[in-house]
């Protein structure tokens, strides 16, 4: 019978810091990609408020852009060009999504050239019962 066994030629194990490491970062890519689909919502509101027969949950939106915007930068903030809002919402929106995919944790092979993280072994067992 003819077979082949991998075993790992490093430890398993991974330090509890690294998974910590790596439970913090699933965490804030959560929190980023969360950030990232309020502000493309909003960035879609204050798109529709730019022309007249928006639905009314698109209003709803522009709404609460606008009110987060006062909230945020003052009563000056109904004064600024809506399309440059829109803008900015859609890069900031943009800018925190894709920082959540960039951390958000996955695994990376890192493997040289002959340098395999598995020691093979074959194994052929002739029809006496000995394995060579």
């Amino acid at each position: 019978m003819d077979y082949a066994t991998s075993v790992p030629a490093r430890p398993g194990f991974r330090p509890l810091l690294q998974a910590a490491g790596r439970v913090l970062r699933g965490v804030v890519a959560g929190l980023l990609g969360l950030l990232g689909l309020a502000l493309a919502a909003l960035c879609v509101g204050r798109f529709s408020a730019l022309g007249a027969g928006a639905p009314l949950w698109l209003d709803t939106l522009a709404a609460a852009e606008q009110l987060a915007g006062q909230l945020l930068f003052g009563s000056a903030y109904a004064g600024w060009d809506g399309f440059a809002r829109a803008l900015i919402l859609a890069l900031l929106s943009s800018i925190s999504l894709g920082t959540a995919a960039w951390a958000w944790p996955r695994r990376r092979m890192r493997v040289a050239a002959g340098n395999s993280p598995y020691l093979f072994s074959y194994q052929v067992e002739d029809g006496s019962g000995s394995v060579n």
